[in-house]
């Protein structure tokens, strides 16, 4: 195909893909949808020589899809999905983690095609196999689908059919663009690309295994929560009914029906126990409510009530518990006391093994549930207990569901009851391990390094001048470290916010001055510091504490002695030399200098500081903790009489 020919195909197409992807603004808007348009309107500048705009443009994609590439990236402890739900809140009300960053996969390969022409397509810097690299993950993205047979995965990885299709014909363009320009380097790229392409495919598949296997093994542990809750319903369940068989039992020690005494007596333990059995009523051969408790008003509104008569419903499990044959369940049932639960009856027979009636056991299914439920997050997601189609009790966050449900039976008494749990997409999204991303990133990163060094280990009979230039951006690295090594061993022993030494080089500067005599310590507190934090705003708060600290700075050091930061508000002064009266008349001068500062609370009343001073004479070693101790006693009293004031203490006080 002619030169002339083939730009021009290369330049439609690109118009194609931009005029595709406005369309698909106008219908849906969406992170990935104007990120392609923007690289297509990227190609469209470099198709016509503007590289400075291209390349801005393509810095803008970059700049786009960095903050989402950043939340599959970085660690929850990091970067909370909870707070990127927020951020995606705070411009759309309905939207979602997702709303704001594209498929990752999709995310990649944006980022690739927007590289190759940061580095304007140019071979030696590695735009071939960015290209070569992100078409791959266009048709991984092509095949995602077929990777889940019968799982539906939590993180989207692929974008929809139009705009990989307009993604294809974008890439398409760039590499027929670029092809005049890499002809001439066939000799270094045809073992080069090949090569590092293998390591791209084995990155996409470590991927590929990585990615699934923590889905799936984060499938499996989001179902232990309704796995344990399910045991923890079932033991429940055994537990009330034994304690409830236990208690029909008691009655066969005595030939008579029990009083009300008797039953309050025996009734009130197992009630404690189980607070969701909302009554516990016995019943007379003939269906008659004889006695109830706990006494509420709506339990004693049943005394009297026939059950055949006023809940015919629970006559098939209250018949055979009346004639002492067997003890029965109720279906789920509205009961006399309004609410939905069910009712155990339990035969109660006398000492000759007579049956003298029945015991109901009346279980409130919300207390119940509120009983299991307690000790659940419900951002975790949403808990449901029904019977059927007939919901029981519900629980949690119903916002932005995820794609998992778990369904677990529990037999209460003779009924099948289901608790099915949906976790949200966000709690999901906060329990997902980044690595298999870490892995594709790095991989890629990898592939990309390689590349270079083979291609430029080929070119290194023509390439000095780019050894050079190598050479200088390591010199240039070397320095960045050490110079951030200095800042780091800097920020080690200081206070970021003031730029005074902080508590840590303090302890070492008392380490060593511990022999010196006279040794004095000055706590200083800025008194009542928290109304400029609530009534000015911290900025101000952090202003202040700023000033100050650099004129506790410049007066201690006139005097050899160190000012530094020892917490909050509080200060400390190291005085080697000094006495306890030259220590008190320096710790008044910056009381004093302070005042003098203008620094002033809310009401326009001036900033005051409270110190404690405290002196070592004798030559025997000191305990650090005790004289702080002291020096923090002295501040204490200096606070209590007054504040704005000096106060001395003795290490021996």
């Amino acid at each position: 195909m002619p030169q002339t020919l083939r730009s021009r195909f290369a330049l439609t197409l690109a118009i194609v893909v931009m005029l595709g992807a406005t369309t698909l603004l106008w219908v849906t808007s969406g992170m990935t949808t104007l990120a392609l348009w923007l690289l297509a309107l990227a190609n469209l500048a470099a198709m016509r020589g503007i590289w400075p705009l291209a390349c801005l443009l393509a810095f803008g994609v970059l700049g786009m899809l960095a903050p989402g590439m950043l939340s599959y990236l970085l660690p929850e402890a990091w970067l909370p999905t909870a707070s990127w739900q927020r951020l995606a809140e705070h411009f759309l009300p309905d939207a979602t983690t997702e709303t704001l960053r594209a498929p990752l996969l999709t995310t990649v390969a944006l980022q690739l095609t927007a590289l190759s022409l940061i580095l304007q397509l140019r071979a030696r810097l590695g735009a071939p196999l960015l290209s070569a690299s992100a078409a791959l993950l266009l048709g991984l993205q092509g095949i995602e689908p077929a990777l889940y047979p019968g799982f539906s995965p939590l993180l989207d990885y692929a974008t929809s059919w139009p705009v990989l299709i307009l993604h294809a014909a974008l890439l398409t363009a760039q590499v027929i663009h670029a092809l005049p320009y890499w002809r001439g380097k066939r000799r270094y790229l045809a073992v080069t690309l090949w090569s590092t392409l293998a390591v791209v495919g084995f990155s996409l598949l470590l991927w590929q295994q990585l990615h699934l296997h923590a889905e799936r093994a984060l499938y499996q542990r989001a179902e232990t929560r309704v796995q344990t809750l399910a045991t923890q319903l079932s033991r429940e369940i055994t537990a009330h009914l034994d304690a409830m068989r236990r208690f029909a039992r008691t009655w066969e020690l005595q030939s008579a029906p029990p009083s009300y005494a008797q039953w309050v007596q025996q009734a009130e333990g197992y009630q404690k126990d189980f607070d969701y059995l909302i009554n516990m009523a016995f019943i007379t051969p003939d269906s008659g409510i004889r006695q109830v408790y706990p006494a509420t008003p709506l339990n004693l509104s049943t005394l009297g009530l026939r059950l055949f008569d006023a809940q015919p419903a629970g006559r098939r499990a209250l018949e055979p518990a009346l004639n002492g044959e067997r003890e029965g369940s109720t279906d789920i049932i509205q009961l006399l006391q309004g609410e939905r639960g069910m009712i155990h009856y339990l035969p109660v027979k006398n000492e000759q093994q007579a049956p003298i009636g029945a015991a109901a056991m009346v279980i409130s299914f919300p207390q119940l549930a509120d009983t299991l439920f307690k000790q659940l997050t419900d951002a975790e997601g949403i808990i449901q207990w029904h019977s059927d189609e007939q919901i029981l009790a519900v629980y949690g966050d119903t916002r932005h569901p995820g794609p998992w449900i778990y369904h677990h039976q529990v037999m209460l008494g003779d009924k099948a009851l289901t608790l099915s749990d949906r976790p949200r997409r966000n709690y999901l999204l906060s329990q997902l391990p980044r690595l298999p991303t870490l892995s594709l990133v790095l991989g890629l990163t990898f592939a990309y390094l390689v590349y270079l060094v083979i291609y430029s280990f080929k070119r290194l009979g023509y390439q000095h001048r780019a050894m050079l230039q190598s050479n200088t951006s390591l010199q240039q690295e070397i320095r960045t470290r050490s110079q951030l090594q200095r800042e780091i061993e800097w920020l080690a022993s200081h206070d970021e916010l003031t730029g005074i030494p902080n508590r840590r080089h303090f302890l070492d500067h008392v380490s060593a001055h511990r022999s010196k005599r006279p040794l004095s310590l000055a706590l200083f507190d800025i008194d009542h510091f928290k109304r400029v934090n609530d009534q000015l705003g911290h900025l101000v708060g952090d202003d202040y504490l700023a000033h100050i600290a650099l004129l506790g700075e410049a007066l201690m050091e006139q005097h050899g002695g160190i000012f530094a930061r020892y917490g909050g508000e509080e200060f400390v002064a190291l005085l080697p030399g000094l006495n306890m009266d030259a220590a008190r008349k320096l710790a008044d001068t910056l009381r004093l200098q302070v005042i003098d500062t203008c620094l002033t609370h809310a009401d326009g009343k001036p900033i005051t500081l409270s110190a404690g001073v405290v002196s070592v004479t004798d030559p025997q070693p000191f305990d650090m903790t005790r004289l702080m101790q002291t020096a923090d006693k002295a501040l204490y009293r200096a606070k209590r009489e007054g504040r704005n004031q000096i106060a001395t203490g003795g290490i021996d006080d």
